[in-house]
């Protein structure tokens, strides 16, 4: 399987509703789209206030991954990530996807520290931010729609003073590394 980024297109967004229910993001992330995303419309702004990538294993979509920021010239990006397939998860391919993104929003945006929230419980997305240099730096619980409480970390990263960046394009083992 040969993983790739490519920019994220209009004609991806029918994808999103798809991705989040395969694998239940829709219960927990709040927004499966960068902050500065609301209409295909805003997709004028990549480059702007956000950079965001269809991950592709063999050239088909799987997910998506973005980086943006909340205010113009904020050296800290947010990170977001959905993979859609639950039959790849755990082989890597978010590993390598989020090692690629952060390295385009470093050229593209200029952000030099990253940050994202985690749910505690989710052992598989922790261990694949840890990889690659995420350490958590807070946590807190907040409530869903219904009323459930989910407890999260804030996991941060300055991934540029050390470390290999992944090529653009790189071939996915069969197990997480």
């Amino acid at each position: 399987m040969n993983l790739s980024l490519r920019r994220f297109e209009e004609n991806d967004l029918s994808q999103l509703d798809d991705w989040s229910h395969a694998v239940g993001a829709y219960k927990y992330m709040q927004k499966i789209t960068p902050l500065n995303y609301s209409t295909p419309e805003d997709l004028k702004n990549w480059g702007k206030d956000f950079v965001w990538f269809a991950i592709t294993i063999d050239h088909e979509a799987i997910g998506g991954v973005w980086v943006d920021r909340r205010r113009p010239g904020d050296s800290l990006g947010i990170l977001g990530i959905i993979i859609g397939r639950p039959d790849i998860l755990g082989k890597g391919i978010g590993r390598r996807a989020i090692s690629m993104a952060i390295h385009e929003a470093r050229g593209t945006l200029g952000v030099t520290r990253i940050r994202l929230t985690v749910r505690k419980e989710n052992a598989r997305a922790i261990r694949a931010y840890r990889s690659v240099g995420f350490e958590v730096s807070g946590q807190g619980t907040t409530a869903l729609d219904d009323g459930t409480s989910v407890h999260f970390y804030r996991m941060e990263t300055e991934p540029f003073s050390e470390g290999p960046v992944l090529t653009a394009t790189e071939s996915v083992g069969e197990t997480s590394a």
